[in-house]
């Protein structure tokens, strides 16, 4: 594995982490539970966007969850 799959691999993670923090923002039910869940989204998307720049390419953290494939099981 060359050092740029390497780079896609933790970019891939940190984006799926993103996501994994945007459904605990959603589902907070407390101040508190929203503000942790809030930091923790800004780190993973500040990691995310590192990498893609890394890489010169863009992803979105939004594109599974509102793409054609969204509601497909696997």
């Amino acid at each position: 594995m060359d050092i740029f799959e390497r780079i896609t691999y933790a970019r891939d993670q940190a984006l799926e982490a993103e996501r994994t923090e945007r459904r605990r923002l959603a589902d907070a039910d407390t101040a508190e539970l929203q503000q942790a869940a809030s930091v923790r989204l800004a780190t993973r998307q500040a990691v995310r966007e590192a990498l893609d720049d890394v890489l010169d390419e863009k992803s979105d953290p939004e594109e599974e969850l509102s793409g054609p494939a969204a509601g497909a099981q696997g």
